[in-house]
């Protein structure tokens, strides 16, 4: 078995995986050169103040577009309720004038038969 097996058996018991990056983890802390290589690893992935700017600028310019998406379909939205109103009052208007209508019809209807059994 290689080292490399060995060393790989060993980890993988959690006991002493925790104390092998303890004290791996305690040299790196106490040795300023490996620290350095360690910060320097890190500074690849961490955030720097421009990457959030572009982010929230991004985030920003994301919610304008839904805003506008939004309004232009409130808008619309309320095209077609007017659309809907006028239709509507059409309908009413139409009804309106059928009602007079028939309501004259019945009107005549009584007036013709009052006056023919008057006469």
């Amino acid at each position: 078995m290689s080292i490399v097996d060995t060393l790989l058996d060993e980890l993988r018991d959690e006991e002493k995986a925790k104390r092998f990056w303890g004290e791996g983890v305690a040299r790196i802390a106490g040795e300023p050169s490996l620290r350095l290589v360690l910060l320097q690893a890190l500074l690849g992935e961490a955030a720097t103040k421009r990457d959030l700017n572009d982010l929230k600028t991004d985030l920003y310019k994301r919610i304008d577009d839904l805003r506008n998406e939004l309004n232009g379909k409130i808008e619309d939205t309320n095209k077609r309720i007017d659309l809907m109103n006028d239709r509507m009052n059409e309908l009413r208007a139409d009804m309106r004038t059928y009602f007079f209508g028939f309501m004259g019809g019945i009107l005549a209807t009584i007036i013709v038969t009052v006056l023919l059994r008057v006469l």
